[in-house]
Parts: structure tokens; sequence; C-alpha cells
């Protein structure tokens, strides 16, 4: 095999790696909305919610949700596509 043809290899081997990470960024970032969104959700339910045992069960949803949503932004940034 030539050296020409092995570099041309490589290259396409990078270029697929590159392509599977912006694909799973942007699917990163979709999790991500949906995880923000669900966080403000809980956070209305939380407000309009009475009973205290409940609320702390949301709160405690809300905290896990959060602290899923950093870790993924923590990733997210990581992630470099090009």
């Amino acid at each position: 095999m030539t050296a020409k043809k092995m570099f041309k290899q490589l290259g396409l081997l990078f270029d697929m790696r590159k392509r599977e990470l912006c694909k799973r960024r942007s699917e990163v970032k979709k999790l991500l909305k949906q995880l923000r969104k669900k966080e403000r959700d809980l956070i209305d339910k939380l407000k309009e919610e009475k009973n205290d045992k409940k609320k702390e069960k949301w709160k405690k949803h809300i905290r896990v949700i959060h602290a899923q949503r950093l870790k993924g932004i923590k990733n997210l940034k990581k992630m470099d596509c090009g």
C-alpha cells in the first residue's frame, strides 16, 4: 500500500469520526433542550403544589435534572465538531 493511499484512508477515517461526533453533539443538544423543558415544567408544578411531601419530591427531581443538564452542558462544550 502506498503512502498516498494510507493517508487517504486515514483522512476518511478521521472524517467519519468527525461526522459521528457532530451527530452525537446535535443529539446531546436536543436532549439538553428536553431536560430544560422538563426542569421548567417541574418548577411550575412545584409552585402550584400545596403538599409539603410532594414539594420535596419535586425539589429532588429538579435537583437531579439540573445536575444532569449541567453535566451534559459540560460534555457538550468538550465536543468540538469543527
